[in-house]
């Protein structure tokens, strides 16, 4: 993949089921695009951009999602066990709550509050 095109396009692709653990698409531009039941564990997704990506029980476990863009992005059922989201961008506690977190997921100490105080 052109890590060029990665970094300066908007890719609304599909990649619905792909298989891309530890794969680093770090800083790519991917709004709208497709990872519906991705495999994306331990995949480096930092300073990504997902703006209203469909991310439906992708599997982000120990994924690097440090300061990624999650504007009107669709975590429903998303795996982020174990994901670090520091530094995420327009992440809310309604995409949390309907996304999967554990204890070892990482979250900015606001977000981690609001998703306690269910």
């Amino acid at each position: 993949m052109n890590r060029s095109l990665l970094k300066n396009e908007v890719l609304a692709i599909d990649l619905h089921g792909a298989y891309i653990r530890r794969v680093s698409l770090r800083g790519a531009i991917l709004d709208h695009a497709n990872l519906t039941g991705a495999d994306c564990k331990g995949a480096d997704f930092s300073s990504t951009r997902l703006r209203s990506a469909i991310l439906r029980n992708a599997d982000f476990a120990n994924a690097n999602l440090r300061g990624a863009d999650f504007e009107n992005a669709e975590l429903d059922g998303a795996n982020l066990s174990g994901a670090d989201l520091t530094g995420a961008r327009h992440m809310t506690v309604q995409q949390l709550r309907a996304a999967i977190v554990d204890s070892e997921t990482i979250l900015s100490a606001e977000l981690r509050d609001a998703l306690l105080a269910r």
